[in-house]
């Protein structure tokens, strides 16, 4: 869900909200997505902020980094952090906060998330919003909930252009 982003919107920043410190899974310091990351700062902050781990130092969420994000959609006051953007080669996804997991369906954000759904196959992009382990995805046509992704599984676009989950290739293969 990382992208690179050299161009944040002027006037954001992440001040007290630590909403991506908990909601993804930060494999260098082995934490588990949905469990406040030990070094976050009470009041917003890293301890360890010059010496993070790489995924860290890439990821802005769009609210920073992408300028159709209304300005109070901060994550920690939405709900939700949003990651990507409707653009060729990346997904707009949507990972709910545990503690608020139907924040995305509260106006007004569910209707421009419907909307970017509506719009996103036009980008070449898609819309998946996490509520902890299981997927829906905003499609023109409507939702749909995939359901809980295992571990061994990922979102695929099939040969007949269907979204749906499959297990996910093992070494190449």
């Amino acid at each position: 869900m990382s992208i690179f982003v050299t161009n944040l919107i002027g006037g954001r920043e992440c001040g007290s909200c630590v909403s991506c410190c908990s909601c993804f899974t930060i494999a260098e310091l082995d934490k588990p997505a949905h469990v406040l990351c030990s070094h976050s700062v009470p009041g917003g902050g890293c301890d360890i902020y010059p010496d993070r781990p790489n995924s860290c130092r890439v990821f802005y969420c769009a609210w920073r980094s992408w300028d159709a994000v209304p300005d109070d959609w901060r994550p920690d006051r939405s709900g939700f952090v949003i990651g990507g953007k409707l653009a060729p080669g990346s997904s707009l996804t949507v990972a709910a906060d545990p503690a608020r997991p139907f924040s995305w369906r509260e106006e007004p954000y569910y209707s421009q998330l419907v909307e970017w759904g509506r719009q996103a196959p036009a980008h070449g992009s898609q819309v998946a919003v996490f509520v902890e382990k299981r997927v829906i995805m905003l499609l023109p046509e409507g939702e749909l909930d995939l359901g809980v992704i295992g571990p061994d599984e990922v979102v695929v676009k099939d040969e007949k252009g269907r979204i749906r989950k499959a297990l996910r290739r093992s070494g190449g293969k």
